[in-house]
């Protein structure tokens, strides 16, 4: 009985790390109803935070924390145009997180982890076949998945369930997120307890994980998730933590000088690193950042600078519609939230985490690296309020406030 009890939690389990996973960009929100999708995330979350009365002291702690961030952004509610929607949707985001935690501490990560592997498999498969036989190789499913469109009514994607088949980004994989920004930083984060927690899994499965959620993290061709990888192999070399396996360590090495030597030395790496990073940041042989996503990072992080310079009011809280409406909008969602919300909300949920953060770690490079993976994240793409930045930012003070009584 015990052991089918067992099994029934980690089923429980893996539905949650699903639906939470969902938030980031896939398909189920769109297919249900964004409005209704939040509801279920509130109802899920408030079910096994009454429901299991325990790790107390963490409970305790944790509802203070998102009582106080959603009483805030109620109060921007009654006095601006900030929606209701936006503060449910907002909350719902740290309380799925420390929900799925609470259902079974000891598998959380280990559940997650493997989850995004077998999504990772499935979209190199998926991927490696569009780019060998062609996108339109796969039409004839096109029909019996799920179909999402462009404002316009032009087709934008296929599935999104498990893949997604993305028209617009046809040569870059998305997993089974709308575009590759968000699957970047899923697998920044997934490389992240790889190589900064390597206790939680075993060795050969750490190597199995830190190859494919390598390889395809370099097949969503996304700037964002370059640079996070840059962080962690800086970050990652630089750590001195005992708990370093050095195996891995070299292991990691030798895939970032094999992948160096493959760019540099083979016809397809140079196509790769023409599309990826050149075509973005060179225009007529001349360093020029207002082309493709380095145009869009710059001129988003000026249009809101600019937004606060020119309508300080603005920092009160306004809501997206009312930001939409005054032409702010872009790829900076660390900028833009505050804005959104107002700079108290965004306080309260950033200055919570990141002093979680710098309370618990394994050291300076520990601390350095999810700071830096949240940033890039934030002022490279719109959608901050992603589940596994905050899962990288909350789990060492869960493992640790669920110790105390």
């Amino acid at each position: 009985m015990n052991r089918v009890n067992k099994n029934i939690i980690g089923l429980i389990q893996y539905f949650y790390i699903y639906v939470m996973m969902s938030s980031a960009g896939m398909a189920l929100p769109a297919y249900i109803g964004n409005d209704n999708f939040i509801i279920i995330l509130l109802l899920m979350g408030m079910y096994y935070v009454f429901k299991r009365k325990t790790i107390y002291h963490l409970q305790t702690h944790f509802l203070f924390f998102i009582g106080g961030l959603f009483f805030s952004m109620l109060l921007i509610v009654i006095g601006s145009t900030l929606s209701l929607g936006t503060a449910l949707s907002v909350t719902s985001i740290p309380l799925i997180v420390y929900t799925t935690y609470k259902i079974d501490p000891i598998n959380y990560i280990q559940r997650l982890i493997k989850l995004i592997f077998y999504i990772a498999l499935i979209s190199i498969i998926l991927f490696t076949a569009t780019r060998l036989f062609g996108f339109n190789s796969f039409s004839g499913i096109f029909p019996h998945l799920y179909t999402s469109f462009y404002r316009e009514g032009q087709v934008y994607s296929y599935g999104g369930f498990l893949y997604r088949f993305v028209t617009l980004h046809s040569d870059r994989n998305c997993g089974p997120f709308g575009e590759p920004g968000q699957y970047q930083c899923v697998l920044s984060v997934a490389l992240y307890f790889i190589l900064f927690r390597p206790n939680l899994f075993e060795t050969k499965k750490r190597m199995q994980y830190m190859i494919v959620f390598f390889l395809t993290l370099i097949t969503t061709l996304s700037t964002s998730g370059y640079i996070g990888m840059i962080i962690l192999i800086f970050c990652f070399l630089q750590y001195t933590s005992k708990t370093v396996d050095k195996r891995m360590k070299y292991a990691y090495m030798i895939m970032v000088m094999g992948t160096i030597l493959f760019l540099s030395m083979t016809k397809l790496g140079n196509d790769f690193m023409n599309t990826v990073v050149f075509n973005k940041i060179y225009e007529n042989g001349q360093l020029d950042f207002s082309n493709s996503s380095g145009g869009a990072r710059t001129t988003s992080i000026s249009s809101v600078l600019s937004t606060i310079y020119h309508h300080p009011i603005t920092l009160i809280g306004v809501g997206y519609d009312e930001l939409r409406d005054m032409g702010v909008g872009g790829c900076a969602g660390f900028l833009f939230l505050p804005l959104a919300i107002g700079i108290i909300s965004f306080s309260i949920l950033f200055g919570f985490c990141f002093c979680q953060v710098f309370k618990y770690n394994k050291g300076f490079w520990d601390i350095m690296v999810r700071i830096f993976l949240v940033l890039n994240m934030g002022l490279g793409q719109p959608h901050i309020m992603n589940f596994a930045l905050f899962i990288m930012m909350l789990y060492p003070y869960f493992i640790a406030n669920s110790l105390k009584k």
